[in-house]
C-alpha cells in the first residue's frame, strides 16, 4: 500500500511538471470560475469523506483486524477524491 501511495504522489508530481513544461504560460493561471469549481469539488469530496469514514470507525469499534480498518479508510480517501474529481469535471462540462 505504501508503494502505491508513493507511486501516486510521484506520478502526480511528474504530471504537474510535464504540464508546466508543455504550456508554461498557462501554468498557475486560474480565474474566478476555476477557483469556484475547485471549491465546489472539494466541498463534495469533504462530504463524501465525512460519510465514508463511518465505516472505518465502526470497524474500529467492532475491534476488526487492523488490515480492514486501514483499507476501508484508504477506500474512503479514494472515494472522496474520485467524487471531487467527478464533480469538477461535470462542473467544467456543464458550467457552474
Amino acid at each position: 500500500m505504501l508503494i502505491a501511495i508513493g507511486a501516486g504522489i510521484g506520478l502526480g508530481i511528474v504530471a504537474s511538471i510535464a504540464a508546466a513544461i508543455a504550456s508554461p504560460r498557462e501554468a498557475g493561471r486560474t480565474d474566478e470560475r476555476d477557483r469556484q469549481i475547485h471549491r465546489l469539488g472539494e466541498h463534495v469530496g469533504f462530504y463524501v469523506m465525512s460519510i465514508a469514514t463511518i465505516v472505518p470507525l465502526a470497524l474500529a469499534m467492532a475491534e476488526a483486524a487492523h488490515f480492514w480498518i486501514a483499507n476501508s479508510l484508504y477506500l474512503a480517501f479514494v472515494l472522496a477524491s474520485v467524487a471531487s474529481s467527478i464533480k469538477k469535471i461535470v462542473s467544467y462540462r456543464r458550467g457552474i
